[in-house]
């Protein structure tokens, strides 16, 4: 009732709204999820966090054709560790060191600002699948292992692929040229 209430002029958003019990189930689907934070990587070693602006966000989001999914934290807590790992990428609001948080309207309202100002026509190549990026991390992983990067490096080190491949936006072209790379590369190495 209270949401109804709320909802004004955007009622009709609200009645095709969908509930999800956890993150995962929520982004099921999405080719690319985008998660949001105050807090950036202060260490080179967090790859977790090495975010884009909104503006770069915005204008990333325009080129490609595919679903685009974005992640608000809680006003008290922002995003857990574990749903920043769910997310491909970060955007961060630049702001004022002294206080960098701001409330969940003032940061949605800043995000959806950006990518309504750098809307475009949508002409760009399809953006990757989650399945396609998926298979070229898989593919990836392999390689790694291959490769014989040492165990307590590897995740560092796919988590640093996944980032690249993330703000980089991959088409599903490209994944698909990388995964037959990456195949090729493996069979070479048993």
């Amino acid at each position: 009732m209270e949401a109804r209430a709320r909802a004004m002029h955007g009622y009709d958003v609200l009645t095709r709204a969908k509930r999800a019990k956890t993150l995962r189930q929520a982004v099921k689907g999405l080719d690319l999820v985008v998660g949001t934070s105050s807090v950036a990587a202060t260490s080179r070693s967090n790859l977790s966090r090495v975010p884009l602006t909104p503006q770069e966000l915005a204008q990333r989001v325009w080129r490609f054709k595919g679903n685009v999914g974005i992640v608000f934290g809680r006003e008290s807590s922002g995003l857990s560790n574990k749903e920043v790992e769910a997310c491909d990428c970060m955007v961060t609001i630049p702001a004022s060191p002294l206080y960098n948080v701001l409330n969940l309207a003032s940061a949605a309202s800043i995000v959806f600002y950006e990518i309504f100002r750098s809307r475009a026509t949508r002409n760009g190549p399809p953006l990757a699948s989650e399945s396609a990026k998926a298979r070229l991390q898989s593919q990836f992983n392999l390689l790694v292992k291959q490769s014989g990067v040492q165990i307590h490096k590897r995740r560092l080190v796919q988590r640093c692929f996944r980032n690249v491949i993330s703000r980089s936006f991959i088409s599903r072209r490209e994944a698909s040229l990388l995964v037959g790379v990456f195949r090729r590369a493996s069979a070479k190495l048993m």
